[in-house]
């Protein structure tokens, strides 16, 4: 069984995308999904640019999330059978027509659900369910700030605050501040304001929680909104792509001196960097739990998440061009299946 998918042959900007065709061929404990719908994150972005430490080697297929229907099974799987519908988070493979996943991986979706909208929250509300209610533990009354709350881990967590009754703060621009508002948070335009200023000036100085993935020294300005007890969140590092290109001074700046070095001076406040995988670790049940948690809110209709654009598998180079570029309010999400093209012509010189 063969299988259409984009690669990162080498590691660089967007035109090294590639379109290429694998043998899917499934272990004993393994799912052949038919995907239906894959996520495009900027997670993806940094992993084909070298920017996350213990990322894929080249060659590899991005995509951290898949949504569709079981279409084989090992030989070891009990509790799925062909024809399911079925969500799952992955280390990478996503941006493909079929994809072999662990079965413990795979969490069942009602049928109605439609697998797009299923893409834009799988990741997005997963992450952001996980920093609140895990990570951070948030209560009734908290304040949180969130930074790129236009995108699509933003809106997750704008929806999130306001169902577990916490006043959210988040970053944006201009252009984006009635999405901001949309959600119930309160917007800061990052270009026009200086969001230390915004939040340590106001009735009530400082918040609960800050999640950040800009990272580099905006770590140290977000610790500086923290009130005593308060905690910041790295869940990424968008500072350390620059231009196209992997800033690993940049990485390394954030992570030592804005998440480790606080941890040497106590002041009653303090800092963790959030990884899903390690968080699965430590919790095992947490994936499943939490990604069940998510197709229920969505079935429920609880959370509406935003999906700023569906495109062909063949036009994942253009997805992280428009990624890059900010040009998007919420998540990109491709479709596999469409005929074969080459992405040659999406090429651009760097």
């Amino acid at each position: 069984m063969n299988s259409q998918c984009v690669t990162v042959p080498h590691l660089g900007g967007p035109q090294v995308l590639a379109l290429d065709t694998r043998a899917v061929v499934p272990a004993a404990d393994e799912a052949v999904v038919r995907v239906a719908a894959a996520g495009v994150s900027f997670g993806d972005v940094l992993l084909r640019a070298g920017v996350i430490p213990g990322g894929p080697r080249p060659p590899f297929v991005p995509g951290f999330d898949v949504v569709g229907d079981v279409e084989l099974v090992g030989s070891r799987v009990t509790g799925l059978r062909p024809g399911q519908r079925v969500v799952a988070l992955l280390h990478s493979g996503g941006y493909a027509e079929r994809v072999c996943v662990p079965a413990g991986r795979l969490v069942p979706i009602p049928d109605r659900l439609d697998p797009v909208a299923v893409s834009a929250a799988a990741l997005n509300y997963f992450v952001a369910h996980q920093m609140l209610h895990r990570i951070a533990k948030v209560r009734t009354g908290a304040r949180v700030l969130v930074h790129g709350a236009a995108g699509g881990v933003g809106t997750a967590v704008l929806q999130l605050a306001a169902r577990a009754g916490v006043e959210c703060y988040g970053t944006c621009s201009a252009a984006k501040r009635d999405v901001v508002r949309g959600f119930g948070g309160h917007p800061i335009d990052y270009r026009a304001e200086d969001f230390v200023s915004v939040l340590r000036s106001a009735p009530v100085p400082g918040v609960d929680v800050v999640l950040d993935a800009i990272g580099a020294t905006h770590f140290w300005r977000s610790y500086r909104v923290l009130r005593r007890g308060g905690r910041l969140i790295g869940y990424g590092q968008s500072r350390a792509f620059r231009d196209g290109r992997a800033d690993r001074l940049a990485g390394a700046v954030g992570f030592l001196g804005g998440i480790m070095l606080p941890k040497l001076w106590p002041d009653g406040r303090s800092t963790v960097f959030y990884n899903a995988w390690s968080l699965e670790k430590s919790q095992p049940h947490a994936y499943a739990e939490d990604l069940a948690e998510v197709v229920r809110l969505l079935d429920a209709g609880e959370i509406a998440p935003v999906v700023a654009r569906t495109m062909p598998l063949r036009e994942a180079a253009q997805a992280h061009r428009l990624l890059e570029r900010s040009a998007v309010v919420g998540k990109i999400v491709l479709l596999p299946g469409d005929p074969p093209r080459d992405l040659s012509g999406d090429k651009e010189q760097t």
